[in-house]
C-alpha cells in the first residue's frame, strides 16, 4: 500500500514515485546507450553468436549424442553451414552480373524519361534548365569531393572493424557450441548454490524464446522470400535470387525490413517494367506480409515468442535509437528473451502466492474441526 506524504494528496504522491522511477529508467536507458556505443564491437559480435548458436547447437548435439566427440561434432556442423551458405553464393552471384547489366541499360533510359518528363508535364521545364540542375549537382560533387574522399576512408575503417566484428562472431560461436555447457556451468557457479537451479531454469527458458524467434523468423523469411519470388518470377523481373534473399534477411528486421525490401522490388520492378509492374509489386508485398502476420507467423512461432505489433514497434525505436541499425537488429530478440524472463519470475511469484493460499487453508482447517 502507498504511503501518504502528510499534506500532499495521494495521487501527487502516486506521480511522485511513478515520475522518479521513469526518471531512473531513462537514465539507465541513457548509460546502456553510451556503453553499447563505446562496447558495440564486442556487444554484437556475441549478440550475433548467440543468434547463430541457437542454429548449430541442436545438429551439435545430436551428433553428441550419436557419440562424436564435441570438438569433431562442432567442426563438421561448421563445415556443413559453411558448405550450404557457399552453395548458396555460388548458386546466385553468377547469374546476377548479366542481369546487372540490363538493369544499368533500363536505369539509363528511366533517367531518360525521367529527364523527359521534366521537361513536359507537370514541371515544363526547359532542356536548358534541366542540364544546368545535373551540371549544378555534378559540381557540387567536385566541391565535395574531399568529403567524399573522407567518407570513404571511413568506409574502409567500418569494413576493417566488419570484418573483426565477424572474425570475433565464428570464434566466439565455435566455443559457444562447443563449450555452452561448460560456460553455463561456469556462470552458474558464480551465482552461488541457492540461486543456481533457479537460474538454471531462467536460462533455459530464455534460450527457448530466443531459439523460437530465430527458427520462427527465419520460416516466415524463407516464407514471404518464396512468394515473393513466384510473382516476381510471373512477372519476368530480374533480380529474383537477390530480392529473395534480402527478403529473407529483412525478416530478422519486423516490419522495417518487410518496407525495405519491398521498396526495393518495387524499385527493379519500376526500371525494369514500368509503373504498373510496380504497383502489382506492392499488391503482392502488401499480400505476402499480411499472410505472414496472420497465417504463417502465429502458426510457426507458436507461443515461443508473443510480441504484440505495439511491443515490436516500441522495441525497434528504443533501439534504433541505442544502437541505430544494430539496435533495430537485436531489439525484437532482446525484448523477447526479456519477456521470457519477467514471465518465469511471474509465474513463479503466482505459484507461491498459490502455496501460500494452500498453508492458510490447511491451518484453518484443523482450527474449524477443533471448533
Amino acid at each position: 500500500m502507498a504511503t501518504t506524504s502528510p499534506g500532499y494528496p495521494s495521487w501527487l504522491t502516486s506521480a511522485a514515485g511513478y515520475a522518479w522511477r521513469l526518471l531512473l529508467l531513462a537514465g539507465a536507458a541513457y548509460v546502456l546507450g553510451l556503453a553499447f556505443g563505446k562496447l558495440e564491437l564486442i556487444i554484437v559480435p556475441v549478440a550475433a553468436a548467440l543468434l547463430l548458436s541457437t542454429v548449430l547447437v541442436p545438429p551439435a548435439a545430436w551428433l553428441r549424442h550419436k557419440g562424436l566427440p564435441p570438438l569433431l561434432a562442432t567442426w563438421i556442423v561448421f563445415l556443413g553451414a559453411f558448405l550450404v551458405i557457399g552453395g548458396i553464393v555460388t548458386g546466385i552471384v553468377p547469374g546476377i552480373g548479366g542481369q546487372f547489366k540490363a538493369l544499368g541499360k533500363e536505369l539509363s533510359q528511366a533517367l531518360t524519361q525521367v529527364e523527359h518528363w521534366f521537361e513536359h508535364r507537370p514541371f515544363h521545364l526547359s532542356p536548358h534548365q534541366v542540364t544546368t540542375y545535373v551540371n549544378d549537382i555534378k559540381n557540387q560533387l567536385n566541391t565535395n569531393k574531399s568529403k567524399l574522399i573522407h567518407g570513404a576512408l571511413s568506409g574502409v575503417t567500418l569494413l576493417l572493424q566488419g570484418l573483426a566484428a565477424s572474425l570475433l562472431t565464428l570464434v566466439l560461436t565455435f566455443f559457444f557450441v562447443k563449450d555452452g555447457g561448460q560456460i553455463t556451468g561456469w556462470m552458474l557457479d558464480l551465482a552461488g548454490e541457492g540461486r543456481r537451479e533457479d537460474l538454471r531454469q531462467v536460462g533455459r527458458e530464455a534460450w527457448a524464446a530466443l531459439s523460437g524467434y530465430v527458427r520462427g523468423t527465419a520460416v516466415n523469411g524463407a516464407v514471404n522470400a518464396v512468394l515473393l519470388s513466384a510473382g516476381l518470377l510471373g512477372l519476368r523481373l530480374p533480380l529474383v535470387a537477390p530480392l529473395a534473399v534480402l527478403t529473407f534477411v529483412g525478416g530478422f528486421i519486423p516490419l522495417v525490413g518487410a518496407i525495405v525490401t519491398g521498396l526495393l522490388a518495387a524499385l527493379v520492378a519500376l526500371v525494369a517494367k514500368g509503373f504498373g509492374a510496380a504497383l502489382i509489386v506492392v499488391g503482392m508485398v502488401v499480400v505476402i506480409h499480411n499472410v505472414e502476420g496472420y497465417l504463417v507467423g502465429p502458426l510457426v512461432l507458436g507461443r515461443a515468442v508473443k510480441l504484440h505489433p505495439v511491443a515490436i514497434l516500441l522495441a525497434l525505436s528504443v533501439g534504433t535509437i541505442v544502437g541505430g541499425v544494430i539496435g533495430a537488429f537485436l531489439a525484437v530478440p532482446v525484448t523477447a528473451v526479456l519477456l521470457a524472463v519477467i514471465e518465469h519470475y511471474r509465474r513463479k511469484r503466482r505459484m507461491g502466492l498459490a502455496a501460500d493460499s494452500a498453508r492458510g487453508v490447511a491451518r484453518e482447517v484443523p482450527l474449524r474441526q477443533a471448533q
